[in-house]
């Protein structure tokens, strides 16, 4: 809704996402990362959007984790080699938008665990794998490792401790 109301006042057009990637941010203050990104370089665009497309998949985001962080990685190379389009710090915007999507995607599994038919027990240990697979992404920074991934990590963490 955020995105659609700055798309309005803007005067932009909103892009699509590709088919399987929520329309809206999960986090609201990450819409204009997504009004950006049409305007970084087209390697940092397709990129998102197949990075997009591998966490909309059905599968356990366990399971997708390696091929998330080996898709990353391609998007980096090929953006950084690619001219700019644009003033925007491109990297920045996709990986603004990557970060997003991710913890949209860890609050939805996190959701889906908590509220399935697995024992407590099961919960719990899908809960833990999931939290492990986090915190041993490969990503480093200041920024990373102080903010994004410690509140990516919070969905998770508060599911773990509301389960008897």
């Amino acid at each position: 809704m955020l995105g659609a109301l700055w798309s309005l006042l803007s005067g932009c057009k909103p892009s699509s996402p590709p088919a399987g990637v929520a329309a809206t941010p999960f986090n609201p203050n990450a819409a204009g990362c997504y009004q950006r990104l049409g305007k970084v370089n087209p390697a940092f665009q397709q990129g998102y959007r197949d990075v997009a497309v591998l966490l909309a998949q059905p599968a356990p985001l366990v399971s997708l984790l390696p091929g998330v962080v080996a898709a990353h990685e391609r998007v980096l190379q090929a953006g950084r080699a690619a001219p700019p389009s644009s003033r925007l710090p491109e990297e920045d915007v996709y990986v603004c938008c990557l970060r997003d999507t991710l913890e949209g995607r860890v609050a939805r599994e996190v959701k889906a665990t908590v509220d399935g038919d697995a024992g407590t027990g099961d919960r719990r240990a899908r809960l833990e794998a999931l939290l492990e697979a986090l915190h041993g992404l490969p990503w480093s920074g200041p920024k990373w490792t102080e903010q994004e991934r410690p509140a990516i990590e919070k969905h998770v963490r508060d599911a773990l401790a509301a389960l008897p």
